[in-house]
């Protein structure tokens, strides 16, 4: 089975909302790797785990940087990928909210924007023209 580009159905540009948050998470979830390989050349026992979790943000954000791709071309895998990486990012900001105002406000306003940028009359007409063609 072939998933569909956006070759035959041309993307919304309200999809262009949904692809730019979730690209700046991307490099987000990089930029924090970078920091926890940093912090673990000084880190001593901890170091290990540093770069556990270095390379558990690398995944993830070219996890999210795939969904982003996709969601532009309008593959159907992509929303759902994307809107579970947004519900994990909704419970890391209220968890995070408490000790970081400004950094739980900031997850949960992007994680809504992108579920709601997916749900956009326009980005749906898409995703329903681009299953049927």
């Amino acid at each position: 089975m072939t998933d569909v580009s956006s070759t035959d159905v041309p993307t919304p540009r309200a999809m262009l909302l949904v692809v730019v948050v979730l690209v700046v998470q991307a490099l987000a979830l990089v930029g924090s790797a970078l920091s926890f390989v940093i912090t673990a050349f000084t880190a001593g026992e901890l170091a290990a785990s540093l770069l556990g979790l270095a390379v558990m943000f690398l995944i993830f954000a070219a996890g999210v940087g795939a969904a982003a791709r996709g969601a532009w071309r309008l593959h159907r895998w992509a929303r759902p990928a994307a809107i579970a990486f947004e519900l994990l990012v909704i419970v890391f900001g209220f968890t995070v909210i408490g000790g970081s105002l400004w950094l739980g406000l900031a997850c949960l306003v992007t994680a809504i924007a992108v579920i709601m940028g997916f749900f956009l009359p326009a980005v749906v007409d898409a995703y329903n023209r681009a299953l049927h063609d």
